[in-house]
């Protein structure tokens, strides 16, 4: 649907917001990576019990996923203009794509808390929840977007606003699920009942 609203704006618009998903996906990848070592620290920590780990776990991650990214968007948005002029010659496509540049990764700093937070609760097996809300949120946010505010306002920068509005909403939503689920303080108590359980079992015999 966002790339159908985009279409209805012309070939210039077209071409340019093409030609910057082409550039942008790169810090994407690199944002993404810090997401998916967390998932995996945080069930291999989980697993061997160290509870205590999994919290420096997200907290390493999201530390480190925002030095990283903030470093890859800085060199692609000093770069921008020059990269986009590999793809077309026309100053207007180039323009445009810079200006999805800068929406989208304007929008980055809450994709990269979310997708942490989703990484470190699908680390304790927590899923299904994380996904909902995603959908959720950026789906169910971005068709909202395109059926209400953009027909109102018919620019390529509408368009775009629907990145920062529908991720800083997830990153919200998955914020509000950690707070709930609170994975490594609830296990933790489950684990010190089985253990007194256990130690009771003891005496008895």
């Amino acid at each position: 649907m966002i790339q159908a609203a985009i279409n209805s704006l012309g070939t210039i618009v077209i071409a340019a917001s093409s030609a910057a998903f082409n550039i942008e996906i790169f810090a994407y990848d690199v944002l993404n990576a810090f997401s998916q070592a967390c998932t995996t620290f945080t069930g291999q920590n989980y697993g061997a019990g160290q509870l205590g780990r999994c919290r420096k776990v997200l907290t390493i991650c999201i530390l480190e996923d925002a030095a990283a990214t903030a470093t890859t968007i800085l060199l692609v948005l000093v770069s921008g203009k020059v990269l986009l002029s590999v793809f077309t010659a026309d100053p207007q496509v180039v323009d445009i794509g810079y200006l999805r540049l800068l929406m989208v990764f304007s929008a980055y700093t809450f994709s990269m808390l979310y997708e942490n937070m989703s990484g470190y609760l699908r680390g304790f097996g927590i899923s299904l929840i994380p996904a909902v809300l995603t959908t959720i949120g950026v789906c169910g946010v971005r068709i909202i977007w395109i059926y209400t505010v953009f027909p109102a306002h018919r620019t390529f920068r509408t368009i775009m606003t629907a990145y920062p509005v529908s991720l800083s909403i997830t990153a919200l939503l998955i914020f509000f699920a950690l707070m709930f689920y609170r994975p490594s303080h609830h296990r933790r108590i489950q684990e010190g009942g089985s253990k007194n359980e256990y130690r009771k079992e003891d005496r008895i015999k």
